[in-house]
């Protein structure tokens, strides 16, 4: 019986490699390979990372061993491949079969020459890419890299029939707010909209500098019409995503974004740039609208297309929980995760 240990995000972390794995634990792969999950990072401080970090070196030391493919869910960011080095030295020490999993797409080009990302692309028997034009950009990029790959893409969470009658006119956003994410964005475009929209509220989702983007919507004078939540889980946080119209992405980069994922699986219209693997699926009209990234009058003509049209908004919403459902089902998911583990156990790889 071939057995997995995961390695990544802490399970109690917010961001999306942590809620890939948290949903990839819900899969039959799981119990079957009797897999593990190693966090080796968190979000908090850097003497809290730090220590977190020492943590897992130590459990790693002591279970690496028992098992036989130790599945790395990683980015080109030299901190994370730093932290996790200890542990795929191990892997490779104990001769364990190792799977690189980027988790994003955007930046392959930025680290081209990135020696220790290469370093460590190298040691793996595998590098698992999240769309199909990450798999081809990829090999395009790192000719040097002499290892297979595979495409697997993230799984949409199932969530009941969605209740349309409890619908608000109501715009979110969440991510971690950073110059990536770009809420900046999002705070342009809704000044732009709001004297058309008197009726209509953004709130705003997630961690980091909240207090400066709180401070920019106050500058703005949007206090009355835009809420900041902070890091929000549980009834919150279902009650917001359950009841919201319109979900907005602004990011620059992004692997395969699970909030787009999550936003269709919750009949929810979105208006995205089209970054990371979404150009894979993207269908413009049908399942979202995109924007070029950085331009906040496209961004405001999108959302005005959707707020001035409940039947668009309704129509894009349930073929987006349709095809969610049906291009990014655990199921398939999990199938995937099954043949890439049974062909990488096998001499001829994955």
């Amino acid at each position: 019986m071939t057995k997995v240990l995961m390695v990544g995000s802490a399970e109690q972390s917010g961001g999306g490699v942590a809620s890939v794995l948290r949903l990839m634990k819900t899969m039959p792969f799981w119990r079957k390979c009797q897999c593990g999950w190693l966090g080796t990072q968190i979000q908090c401080g850097y003497g809290v990372k730090l220590w977190y970090a020492l943590k897992a070196y130590f459990k790693a030391l002591f279970t690496i061993w028992q098992y036989d493919i130790v599945h790395f869910h990683t980015v080109p960011d030299n901190i994370c491949l730093i932290i996790q080095m200890p542990v795929l030295l191990l892997a490779k020490l104990g001769r364990k079969k190792v799977i690189m999993h980027i988790h994003m797409g955007n930046q392959l080009e930025e680290h081209t020459h990135n020696g220790l990302f290469i370093w460590c692309l190298n040691r793996a028997d595998c590098v698992v890419l999240l769309a199909k034009k990450w798999q081809n950009l990829f090999v395009s990029l790192f000719p040097s890299v002499r290892v297979r790959t595979a495409v697997i893409y993230n799984a949409c969470a199932p969530t009941p029939a969605v209740d349309y009658s409890i619908k608000e006119k109501s715009i979110i956003f969440a991510a971690h707010l950073d110059s990536n994410k770009r809420a900046d964005l999002l705070l342009k475009a809704w000044d732009s909209l709001r004297g058309d929209f008197p009726d209509w509220h953004v709130t705003i989702m997630g961690n980091g500098d909240v207090e400066g983007y709180r401070q920019m919507a106050h500058d703005m004078g949007l206090n009355e019409s835009v809420t900041f939540t902070g890091y929000i889980t549980g009834k919150q946080k279902e009650d917001i995503w359950n009841k919201a119209s319109i979900y907005c992405m602004c990011s620059r980069h992004e692997g395969f974004p699970m909030v787009v994922l999550e936003a269709w699986a919750r009949g929810i219209a979105v208006v995205t740039t089209p970054v990371g693997g979404l150009p894979d699926v993207i269908e413009e009209g049908k399942n979202c609208l995109t924007f070029p990234f950085g331009d906040a009058e496209a961004l405001a003509a999108q959302m005005r297309k959707l707020m001035e049209s409940p039947e668009l908004r309704k129509r894009m919403a349930e073929y987006s929980k349709m095809f969610g459902e049906s291009l990014f089902a655990p199921e398939k998911v999990n199938e995937s995760v099954e043949r890439l583990y049974e062909s990488l156990m096998d001499t001829k790889g994955c």
